[in-house]
């Protein structure tokens, strides 16, 4: 039986909210956006960095391989355009699914049991994480000039935090009369600094990753090779359809 995402589990990240009925599926976008909290269930991309990628919803079991869950909102996952193309129809068999080979299923795997980030990179720990990062080059330039910034963005963070708690722990008593107003001062500034610095992120984020996220990636066609020849050796331990069933012209 093909493997499907389930509703929720309590220790998953993502919560769905109580599953509506709707004649269409795109009417499931509001909530697939506020349930994976704006952000892409692969990449985890978020809208506010995308800037030019839209999202799209995405059919964890794709339409073509499992019509009956075109409306199941389990099966829909909020997704980037970039991550959606990749993945387009992509359906390992049933003898891959076994040996551990499908895509991360957000709502049910927890990210850390499956990747590691190493710098800008992410690096597989499970057949999950390494099948998924192949077929949608979740280490594509655009992806690691993102995960830059918000190393950037949190280290920076981070400094900050400390200044004000170093700030906060002084001995204002040991210090001469005429400074211990200004250090006061300092010390109000440096909290009202932190207590908007998530506001401060995200509109670096939305000024920094505007062109950079689009840009064209010089390498993608040397990585595409190398992920296609890892794919295709997966194929071959796993003989069967990888993709939904194609629609056959009618004969006129």
């Amino acid at each position: 039986m093909t493997k499907t995402p389930a509703k929720v589990l309590a220790s998953s990240l993502i919560v769905r909210s109580t599953d509506p009925k709707f004649d269409d599926y795109r009417e499931y976008k509001p909530l697939l956006r506020k349930d994976f909290f704006h952000s892409c269930a692969y990449c985890t991309m978020t809208e506010a960095e995308a800037q030019a990628i839209r999202f799209t919803i995405d059919h964890y079991e794709p339409q073509k391989a499992r019509p009956d869950l075109v409306l199941a909102y389990h099966n829909l996952m909020y997704a980037c355009d970039e991550c959606n193309l990749r993945k387009s129809d992509r359906s390992p068999p049933e003898s891959a699914r076994k040996d551990g080979y499908r895509f991360f299923c957000a709502d049910i795997d927890e990210f850390q049991d499956h990747f590691e980030q190493s710098e800008v990179r992410i690096n597989p720990k499970t057949k999950i994480a390494d099948y998924t990062i192949e077929s949608l080059d979740l280490n594509r330039a655009a992806l690691r000039r993102l995960r830059e910034l918000r190393k950037r963005l949190w280290d920076c963070e981070e400094a900050v935090m400390q200044g004000i708690l170093a700030l906060r722990g002084a001995h204002l008593d040991r210090l001469p009369p005429k400074l211990r107003g200004q250090i006061l001062t300092a010390i109000r500034g440096a909290q009202g600094a932190a207590a908007s610095i998530a506001n401060e992120i995200d509109k670096v984020l939305h000024t920094l990753t505007k062109s950079d996220l689009i840009d064209e990636d010089p390498e993608s066609e040397a990585r595409a090779k190398e992920r296609a020849l890892k794919l295709d050796g997966w194929k071959a331990l796993h003989p069967g359809s990888w993709r939904g069933p194609r629609k056959t012209k009618k004969k006129a």
